[in-house]
């Protein structure tokens, strides 16, 4: 029996590696004969540069940064063999689980750390930016980047915003980077809530970030200035963009900004290494992640599998610490069966 072990992380638990090596060995335990291979995968945010690394031509580039409460750091990214292409893990820079639980404030938590990064690849000479943006600590719309970039956010009194969402609030104007060449830019994300709303960026992942009631406020406020005045200079609607919430605004910001695509960042990623081509010759999948719930298949990794699964009549276990909602519904898009660990 050939069985394919494909997980992503536990997020602030256990890696994709971690998660996959667990689930092997649970099953030489019964199945001691049994042909397995693991490929640790990602939906596009962390661990998709352990992915490329594994699979795809190229290097990781290593880069003074900071973190999102602007503390000094090292961060990496993945610089494809053309050395055209660079491919940015927002969590490496600007990530959650770099930040103390104690430390967290999403009120001036910035992603300007992912924007030096994304200089350093323009810098070498890249055209075209994919950024994954999962596990981000911010909550700030991508203004950080655009500022790493050299982009000015000015307010009513001609002053530089500081760094963070909680400043949004008081943006009046906004004064573009110089970027002397034509840049293809890429989000790689896995959710469909808009930036603002019930489902958007602040109500539905602020919490986790370490936002209270009234941060929520204040935030939702910032934010909605925030998109009132990209819309104004740059004649983009993002307010209502899918997946414009991903990262605390990160996407929605950055199609405005620069008007960057959204896309799954599981199939960049499939898509990349041909992962469909090699599913199709296994007999049973294992999948994984932290939390299988609704939102696994409407583009999470997990559901991806379990959809690719179900396409070529391959039985896909999902494994989770977490079971939520409508077991129906998991069934029908293609899990054979889901259990919480």
């Amino acid at each position: 029996m050939r069985i394919l072990i494909i997980p992503d992380s536990f997020k602030e638990n256990l890696s994709s590696t971690e998660v996959a090596k667990a689930i092997k060995k649970g099953i030489v335990n019964v199945l001691p004969e049994a042909n397995i291979k693991e490929i640790p995968f990602s939906d596009g945010g962390e661990g998709a540069l352990t992915v490329l690394q594994k699979y795809s031509a190229g290097r990781i580039v290593k880069c003074k940064t900071v973190n999102a409460l602007g503390e000094s750091i090292q961060a990496n990214y993945f610089l494809f063999k053309e050395k055209k292409t660079a491919w940015i893990e927002l969590s490496q820079a600007s990530g959650l689980d770099l930040i103390p639980k104690e430390k967290r404030d999403p009120l001036i938590a910035s992603t300007y750390g992912t924007g030096i990064l994304i200089k350093n690849a323009l810098e070498r000479g890249c055209n075209e930016i994919i950024l994954g943006i999962g596990g981000s600590a911010t909550t700030d719309g991508g203004a950080g980047i655009f500022e790493a970039l050299g982009g000015l956010l000015i307010d009513k009194n001609g002053n530089h915003l500081e760094k963070g969402g909680v400043s949004l609030k008081k943006l009046y104007k906004i004064i573009p980077p110089k970027i002397s060449r034509k840049i293809t830019w890429k989000v790689a994300c896995d959710v469909t809530n808009p930036i603002l709303g019930k489902n958007g960026a602040v109500n539905v992942y602020s919490p986790q970030k370490g936002a209270s009631e009234k941060d929520i406020v204040i935030l939702n406020e910032s934010l909605t200035n925030f998109v009132k005045i990209i819309e104004k200079n740059f004649k983009r609607k993002i307010s209502n963009l899918v997946g414009g919430g991903a990262a605390g605004g990160t996407a929605a910001g950055l199609n405005g900004f620069f008007g960057a695509t959204l896309d799954s960042g599981f199939f960049i990623l499939s898509d990349l290494i041909g992962l469909e081509k090699e599913i199709k010759d296994f007999d049973l999948i294992f999948t994984a992640e932290g939390k299988i719930d609704h939102q696994s298949i409407e583009g999470k990794l997990t559901g991806n599998i379990a959809k690719i699964g179900k396409k070529y009549s391959i039985p896909v276990i999902g494994l989770t610490g977490r079971l939520v909602g409508d077991y129906d519904e998991l069934y029908k898009s293609g899990f054979s069966g889901v259990f919480s660990i």
